[in-house]
């Protein structure tokens, strides 16, 4: 491990007489590292008291802990999802398919809409241009448009996300 990495002193490093270790108090340094040595942990130094001149320790896998803290950094991932619709869709079937886009936006994922034309329904694309419009009319409480809807060959889709607080 490269000593750019390290974040705390541990072991051998830690320059301080005393210790203290949550689960057993304040005992020398000599005496701590002992105890490391025999549980096959690290001391970790993680605060000195300076008044006292005493340093707050836990016995712990030091790579370990490292890798933890890395995890719980890392930005979650927000997923895309997908709703297809045609453009022929009824109102019933429109309205189970805002439901569960609903769903999707307060769990925090992007959705994707999209419309695919099928034959003649190219003739069309005014009219589903319109009940696309709608549908993210009906969506904007919660929900905001990264883009107008596109048309790309015989698909339309737009991709929404859950609007900031």
């Amino acid at each position: 491990m490269k000593n750019k990495e390290k974040k705390h002193l541990i072991n051998e490093e830690i320059k301080v007489s005393q210790v203290r270790l949550p689960e057993i108090g304040v005992i020398s340094l000599t005496e701590a590292l002992s105890l490391a040595n025999t549980q096959n942990m690290d001391l970790v130094l993680f605060n000195i008291d300076n008044n006292d001149n005493i340093g707050f320790c836990k016995l712990l896998k030091y790579e370990k802990f490292l890798y933890e803290q890395n995890k719980n950094n890392k930005p979650k991932k927000i997923d895309l999802k997908e709703i297809k619709i045609g453009p022929n869709i009824s109102e019933n079937d429109l309205n189970y398919r805002i439901n569960h886009i609903i769903d999707f936006i307060n769990k925090g994922h992007k959705v994707k809409i999209t419309m695919e034309f099928r034959g003649r329904e190219m003739n069309y694309i005014d009219n589903a241009k319109t009940l696309f419009l709608n549908l993210l009319v009906k969506l904007e409480n919660v929900s905001t448009a990264e883009f107008m809807p596109k048309l790309d060959g015989k698909k339309m889709f737009t991709i929404i996300r859950p609007k900031t607080k």
